[in-house]
């Protein structure tokens, strides 16, 4: 156990670094407005609004009569692969507005419309390879924040919300469910013509918050266009070496504030559920139930806050996590998918999270508060959840299961331009029983794109399993990042307490402390070479005992020629297991891939070596066939082979193989089927269809069909719809 001695070194230590950072603040690093600031300011590119009384039918065609009387602009520069170049082909962008809604235009000039590339047909999907356009809004040009709204060819849409210049956009499968997860009502249509295709955007003013203390106000706002066929990234403004440098951003002018309609109405949505139920034992044994439901959703805004209530949620909807084989030890960090912790999530993020959502299990209801008032972000959360997951294995120091209230707070400060500063609280609770934690983090931009981010948590827990009456432990962080997108660093030090582990939160390791530095090269280029990128992680680590623990060199390096992909990593790593057994592992991994713009995608992950004294074969397949624009069928198929090292024979230990079909009636209607079967038999079939028949208010047919590895089956058949009422009564 950590001694009390350490515990207030740590503090000592985060004390002294917060006492340099103050310092920093209040000299260099944001002094008060100069006219070199002003200058910089005037130097953005500029887009003056002009107001419509005609506003445009939102059907991708710019045959309106506003949008000839619309400001303009264009001249977009390369942001990929020639930084700062002209871009090849030219577009125009339309921008106008009247009392209810921002409307913006782009008309994409394009030599070759038949290399337009345009698969992704759901609503929020990820735009890595499709044409695409963008428009960012940085309502309260504090240049560090932004909304951001998509449009690709097919007219799908996606809108985001990031924070801190994308500090909150994760990268990684596994982290996917942050900046993306905001979702607010607007339109957007695109269409296609012979040399050209155009994109049309409706943003309601009541969607958006900013302030209104003056009758006319001055925006961020950048433009954005991905033209897939000669790889090029292009951008409005001049943003450096940074896609979502919002401090950067061009301006919106002379924009009428006073008589915009922002007034948001009181949202009820209740559901109602219907679920049939079968439920087969291995032994034959068979019984039915039918289960009605029902819950509500409730927001409530108030001027710059937006409180959300829940009750009874139901998230049967959604589909299940695939089984994934982790190779790593480090725990699997899945996406939060249910809609009630999907709004804000980004505020409650930190280094080291201390809040994680999907710790949350069981949900009974809830409530937040969300919003901002000045240079403050405010986020609440309280939440009322059951029993937890029977099946979970409780290790020593954890709560025992049982119903918990889980409440969170977060306030985070302004500082400057980019920097801020915060502190989080959580409680898991059951009477006596608790577990607590608390912390404070910084982030401070530095100069040449650095930014600094600090933690300092302690977690206080009292009623665990197998543990004293009470435990208090703690957790530094350190991080000296550089996060470009042709150069990347980050240097970190970590602290992590023998117990400190907020059940709340995601913190991978325990009793922990030392250094990790990696670094990224990433460079696209114009031709039949794509991409080049290499990556290198050093990583030592020790327990609080001075053991050595972890010890990790890795590199590996990417080649991108012509739409196919290959990458090869080597990694030593030495490390010890929970049983304290040490292992030298050897490995190398490897991806090759091939992306052409159409019908298409093959993929294949794996990795080979020594691991854990066993000689390993991994490999991970993937093939995702478009017939057409609205039809997708995907075939994944996972298999991991170990040996031991006096054996002869391969043990397959896993194999997973994975079925999934999609079919896009229309972009607010579709459907979705899975499949998923495993070694030990168990078979996971999922079937939904979905249809949004207006903004908000959803029609759900979903079908499972589970079994176990005991041969124990569950189908379920589930119907459930619900309706947005919206009321201005109060």
């Amino acid at each position: 156990m950590r001694t009390i001695k350490a515990r207030l070194g740590n503090l000592y230590l985060f004390t002294l670094l917060t006492y340099l950072m103050l310092c920093l603040l209040t000299s260099k690093a944001f002094p008060a407005n100069t006219d070199h600031e002003s200058a910089e300011t005037s130097a953005h590119r500029e887009i003056k609004a002009i107001r419509t009384e005609t506003p445009p039918k939102i059907d991708g065609k710019l045959d309106d009569a506003c949008w000839q009387n619309s400001a303009r602009t264009g001249d977009l520069i390369q942001f990929e692969p020639q930084r700062g170049e002209p871009a090849t082909q030219p577009t125009t962008i339309y921008l106008a507005y009247d009392a209810n809604k921002l409307y913006v235009a782009f008309e994409c000039f394009k030599t070759d419309m038949d290399n337009l590339a345009a698969n992704q047909t759901r609503r929020d999907s990820f735009f890595f390879s499709d044409d695409h356009v963008e428009v960012l809004i940085d309502t309260f040009l504090d240049g560090r924040n932004c909304y951001a709204f998509a449009l690709n060819a097919l007219g799908t849409q996606t809108d985001r919300r990031l924070i801190n210049e994308g500090a909150n956009r994760r990268t990684g499968s596994s982290m996917i469910g942050t900046a993306i997860s905001w979702d607010c009502d607007w339109q957007g249509q695109a269409a296609k013509g012979t040399d050209r295709w155009t994109a049309e955007f409706a943003i309601p003013f009541a969607e958006l918050r900013f302030s209104k203390g003056s009758e006319t106000a001055t925006w961020g706002i950048n433009f954005w266009r991905n033209d897939e066929a000669p790889a090029e990234e292009q951008t409005w403004a001049d943003l450096g070496e940074r896609q979502y440098a919002v401090s950067k951003f061009g301006h919106l002018t002379n924009l009428q504030i006073a008589d915009l309609v922002t007034k948001r109405p009181v949202k009820f949505k209740p559901y109602g559920t219907l679920k049939p139920q079968i439920l087969q034992s291995g032994d034959g044994e068979t019984t039915t139930a039918l289960k009605p439901d029902a819950g509500l959703d409730l927001r409530y805004p108030i001027k710059d806050f937006t409180i959300d209530l829940t009750l009874n949620p139901d998230f049967a909807q959604i589909e299940a996590d695939p089984d994934l084989v982790n190779l790593s030890d480090i725990p699997l960090r899945f996406p939060e998918k249910r809609p009630f912790f999907l709004e804000g999530n980004e505020l409650f993020q930190m280094p080291m999270d201390l809040f994680y959502s999907r710790q949350v299990e069981d949900l009974i209801g809830g409530g937040k508060i969300i919003g901002k008032f000045s240079k403050y972000n405010l986020a609440f959360m309280g939440a009322v959840a059951g029993p937890e997951n029977p099946d979970k294995e409780i290790d020593e120091g954890e709560l025992p299961l049982a119903n918990y209230n889980y409440s969170v707070f977060r306030l985070q400060r302004e500082l400057g331009k980019t920097s801020s500063v915060g502190f989080l609280g959580v409680n898991k609770q059951r009477g006596s029983t608790y577990d607590r934690a608390g912390g404070v983090d910084a982030r401070v931009q530095l100069p040449a794109d650095l930014n600094l981010n600090l933690e300092y948590a302690t977690e206080w827990k009292a009623g665990g399993l197998k543990m004293a009456e009470r435990t208090v432990d703690d957790l530094i962080f350190l991080q000296l990042a550089r996060r470009t997108n042709v150069f990347s660093l980050d240097a970190v030090y970590a602290d992590i307490g023998e117990h400190f582990n907020p059940e709340t939160g995601f913190v991978p390791r325990v009793d922990r402390r030392g250094l990790v530095i990696r670094s990224r090269y990433n460079k696209q280029y114009k031709g039949a070479l794509e991409r080049l990128r290499g990556e290198a992680e050093y990583e030592r680590l020790a327990n609080h005992a001075g053991e050595l623990t972890n010890h990790r060199a890795r590199f590996s390096g990417l080649l991108g020629v012509s739409n196919f992909f290959l990458l090869l990593g080597p990694e030593w790593y030495y490390h010890v297991n929970d049983d304290n057994q040490p292992f030298t592992d050897r490995t190398v991994r490897f991806f090759a891939g091939w992306f052409p713009p159409k019908y298409v995608q093959i993929r294949n992950t794996g990795s080979f070596g020594i691991r854990d004294n066993k000689d390993t074969f991994f490999i991970r397949p993937e093939i995702t066939i478009r017939p057409t624009a609205k039809l997708s069928f995907e075939f994944i198929l996972q298999r991991l082979h170990e040996r031991e090292p006096e054996a002869t024979q391969w043990h397959l230990s896993e194999w997973t193989r994975r079925f999934i079909v999609n079919y896009q009636f229309a972009q607010r209607m579709y459907a979705r089927a899975s499949a998923e079967f495993t070694l030990e038999r168990e078979r996971r079939v999922f079937a939904l269809f979905a249809y949004e028949y207006r903004p908000e208010s959803n029609f759900f047919i979903v079908y499972n069909d589970n079994r176990d590895v005991d041969g124990d089956t569950e189908r379920i058949v589930f119907i459930k719809i619900a309706h947005l009422l919206k009321t201005d009564l109060f």
